[in-house]
């Protein structure tokens, strides 16, 4: 039957209609999402890092038990191309030799610092360890990093091209672990470094971001923190807002992480997220969900249209060509965001994640229901 005979009133393509309906819908959503949030981290910086403004950096590391890290990221960070700066260290009570590696760096660099947390009664938490490192800091402006990390050697200077704004948040590559963990890891800056270029930042990582002293003091770690909490990204949406936050995203600012982690880690990780995410902002706290839910339809809707119209070449053939454009876009937008982000090789897996990302989520939301289930206890 051709299309001029498909009758679209009768009360039996309903649900033709409705499931269209879905499919406009979802797919503008989708749109916003990749030409509106995800795009601008595709485009080109425009500072460089001859712009920098040399303002004195305090430079926070916490470790504990990682002397392997601790080894390879201290002299990356003590022989910065940088005017004046500073590396703080806090030794989480490590067993290892960390203490002894430190010591013999401080012989070498005067301008390392190192805190000694000593175990006690009390179980040290993420956020009296970082607070420890904070306040020793001398310097105003405070640069934090993972000891996984691995900062060039103009790391700072390039950070230091967003010093104008009191927060700067950059990017950090996962280079160790499997690709659907790099992938992952991406896809979850495409939202954070997206929302703050255009000007509604949410959150950032706590492993390759900057800001100033007065923040922490002002805003501090929210005192209904616990252990699972993510003390850095609850600190940072309290802290963000339009007028503050910057992305600083020169090839030297984004930095290479060593972390190894499994896939089954990340998502325990993202369950924690999940979990932190209940102290956030109201307006921040779901800012990934319509992202999920609008593609969850579209694919689910353009599956069902098109095995409903199965016997109508053009329909079909429409509903085939709606999806093939939405592949071309997500396929810029991926291929202009990894180049800028310094990802390689990645394109046809995160092709491939979009698909089963949702069943991912959902298993990570599981993880956190059942977290937040053992905490009620």
């Amino acid at each position: 039957m051709g299309l001029k005979n498909f009758d679209f009133w009768n009360t039996e393509n309903v649900l033709l209609w409705a499931v269209l309906a879905v499919i406009a819908v979802s797919f503008l959503m989708q749109l916003y999402y990749y030409l509106i949030i995800f795009r601008k981290v595709g485009l080109k910086q425009r500072k460089h890092t001859t712009e920098h403004t040399g303002e004195p950096v305090s430079i926070i590391v916490c470790v504990k038990d990682d002397s392997l890290n601790l080894s390879k990221i201290l002299p990356l960070l003590l022989e910065q191309n940088y005017p004046e700066y500073e590396v703080v260290v806090v030794n989480d009570n490590s067993s290892d030799d960390s203490e002894e590696i430190l010591k013999l760096a401080q012989n070498r660099y005067p301008h390392l610092q190192v805190r000694n947390l000593i175990a006690n009664n009390s179980v040290h938490g993420k956020s009296v360890v970082l607070g420890v490192g904070i306040k020793a800091a001398k310097y105003n402006r405070v640069a934090v990093t993972d000891v996984a990390c691995r900062p060039s050697t103009d790391w700072l200077k390039s950070v230091s091209t967003g010093f104008d704004s009191e927060i700067v948040m950059s990017y950090t590559r996962y280079i160790a672990a499997g690709k659907f963990v790099r992938i992952a890891n991406y896809y979850e800056s495409l939202f954070r470094l997206g929302y703050a270029l255009n000007g509604r930042p949410y959150t950032a990582s706590g492993e390759n971001e900057s800001f100033r002293k007065e923040i922490f003091f002002a805003k501090g770690f929210n005192p209904m923190l616990r252990k699972p909490e993510k003390v850095e990204q609850v600190f940072f949406n309290s802290a963000m807002n339009k007028t503050n936050t910057s992305v600083a995203l020169l090839p030297e600012a984004i930095v290479a992480s060593e972390k190894h982690l499994s896939f089954g880690n990340w998502c325990f990780e993202c369950s924690l997220d999940l979990f932190s995410r209940r102290l956030f902002r109201k307006s921040a706290r779901h800012v990934k969900l319509p992202e999920i839910i609008s593609k969850t339809l579209f694919y689910v809707s353009c599956a069902a249209a098109i095995i409903m119209t199965i016997s109508e070449t053009c329909l079909w053939g429409s509903i085939l060509g709606v999806f093939l454009l939405r592949l071309i876009i997500q396929i810029f937008v991926f291929a202009s965001t990894q180049k800028q982000l310094g990802e390689k090789r990645l394109l046809l897996h995160t092709l491939i994640w979009d698909f089963y990302s949702v069943a991912v989520y959902l298993y990570v939301a599981l993880l956190f229901g059942h977290r937040k289930a053992i905490r009620h206890q």
